[in-house]
């Protein structure tokens, strides 16, 4: 059972900085809940690109599948512990006024257990949720000073 979270922040910060912001992923340890954050050797930032995060809900292998700059970034997670599927995650920009930027992130994620499927995809949304909600939080204060 995958579960489908969405969560959006508005950001007082014009729109290329604030997808320059999302777009290094290194930032995303400005939140207390994510650890570390590491590109693997090779590409950087662009579709095929692979990097490594540990947060407080687990270690996470994504891929970068697509960038349209200044608009989204879509990745998957290949592989992670516990074990979960997140073949779709996006985070998407939208230019609310010349200093104004929302962010919408969608994670669709499923736990990789036979047992409990529906509470456990239900915990994995909540957790997404809180997880995904202080990473925004980190950017919007990063970037509003």
């Amino acid at each position: 059972m995958v579960a489908i979270v969405t969560i959006k922040e508005d950001i007082l910060a014009p729109l290329p900085q604030v997808f320059d912001w999302f777009y290094r992923s290194e930032h995303f340890t400005a939140s207390p809940l994510v650890f570390w954050s590491r590109w693997r050797k090779g590409k950087r930032w662009t579709r095929g690109a692979q990097r490594d995060i540990i947060m407080i809900a687990g270690w996470y292998q994504e891929e970068i599948t697509e960038v349209t700059s200044n608009e989204m970034i879509r990745y998957r997670v290949n592989r992670s512990f516990p074990p979960v599927q997140q073949d779709f995650t996006e985070i998407s920009f939208e230019s609310v006024s010349q200093d104004k930027t929302r962010v919408t992130w969608t994670i669709e994620i499923a736990p990789k257990s036979p047992l409990g499927q529906e509470f456990l995809s239900e915990l994995a949304a909540k957790m997404a949720k809180f997880l995904y909600r202080t990473i925004l939080k980190a950017g919007k204060r990063a970037l509003e000073g």
